[in-house]
């Protein structure tokens, strides 16, 4: 029972020690993710705003290609990051593992999963509705690329009075971050480069 206790205990010191690695070490590229994120958020609310309620198709479309080119950036910074860490990753060096990506992105994604969790509060508590307006505001702000998506209606219900679609909206980050560092570790070009 002791010998068991010090093994979890030397795990856990472990993997403390890893993540405190893991944040002095990415603190950067998680702070530049955010800044991407909130950049494409404010071009993503201008191009909806400039469209109108009028032009829901134009303004899906504008939605839809402010989406894309935020992943095409995250796709970018990701994939480098994977192709500058490979050769650490081969030699297995401390600190460096395949979920790079992936601690990344769910790190820059906090913000996001906070603001879900207090819309989500909001909207199932009713002593927390102006909390989870405040959440929903924020997050709508924060998450401006999909402004022109969220106003979609679905059976007369708009999709960002959904509370769990915003748990939903940052996992095309996540998923975008986790496979283009595990790319740039194989050398595996999505877009190829001219000759």
């Amino acid at each position: 029972m002791i010998v068991c206790d010090i093994i979890n205990g030397t795990e856990i010191i472990f993997w403390e020690f890893f993540m405190l690695l893991f944040f002095k070490k990415h603190s950067y590229d998680m702070v530049k993710m955010l800044i991407n994120q909130l950049a494409i958020s404010i071009f993503g609310n201008a191009l909806a705003l400039a469209t109108g309620e009028t032009q829901q198709g134009l303004r899906i479309v504008t939605s839809v290609f402010s989406v894309l080119f935020y992943l095409f950036l995250i796709y970018v910074m990701m994939w480098d990051m994977g192709a500058k860490d490979a050769h650490h990753l081969e030699r297995k060096d401390d600190g460096y593992t395949h979920f790079t990506g992936l601690y990344i992105s769910l790190c820059a994604s906090v913000l996001n999963f906070i603001f879900a969790i207090l819309i989500m509060l909001g909207t199932l508590i009713a002593a927390l509705g102006n909390v989870g307006g405040v959440a929903k505001l924020l997050a709508l702000l924060f998450e401006g690329m999909f402004t022109g998506l969220l106003a979609i209606t679905v059976g007369g219900t708009p999709l960002n009075n959904l509370w769990w679609i915003y748990f939903l909206l940052p996992l095309p980050l996540i998923l975008t971050a986790t496979i283009s560092y595990v790319a740039g570790v194989k050398n595996f070009k999505l877009f190829g480069t001219k000759k």
